[in-house]
């Protein structure tokens, strides 16, 4: 794996002399893999988008890889920022750590990439009614 001019990962796809090439990963996609998969953590309303419009800092689905940075560092390990919104009530360690481990396994599970760090940032706490 490489790293690329926009920052995007490249897989290798073949081995040997018949290697066909590279797949490259933009950082987009694995923002939102890691987005998804934290939006199944039970105790996570939604992601959060840090400097955004009062009104669009709330994301869902649609939108929810805004709130997830990606940076491929110098020796080709991924470092993972989360925005989330937390539901009280909830253990911020207990869903923190859930988020990491959940992420970092469909990481590898989908893109074989390693992980290096997931940092979860508890952005806003949501109280239901």
């Amino acid at each position: 794996m490489a790293q690329t001019v926009d920052g995007a990962a490249d897989l290798a796809t073949g081995d040997g002399p018949h290697a066909l090439g590279v797949t490259r990963v933009a950082n987009e996609v694995v923002a939102r893999i890691a987005a998804l998969t934290a939006l199944q953590v039970p105790g996570i309303h939604a992601m959060y988008q840090a400097g955004g419009q009062s009104f669009e800092r709330i994301l869902r689905r649609s939108l929810a890889h805004r709130g997830a940075r990606v940076q491929l560092r110098d020796d080709h390990a991924l470092v993972i920022d989360l925005w989330v919104v937390l539901v009280s009530g909830n253990a911020v360690a207990h869903v923190g750590a859930e988020i990491q481990q959940r992420v970092a396994d469909a990481v590898d599970r989908m893109l074989g990439l390693e992980v290096a760090a997931i940092n979860v940032h508890i952005s806003e706490v949501v109280f239901s009614a």
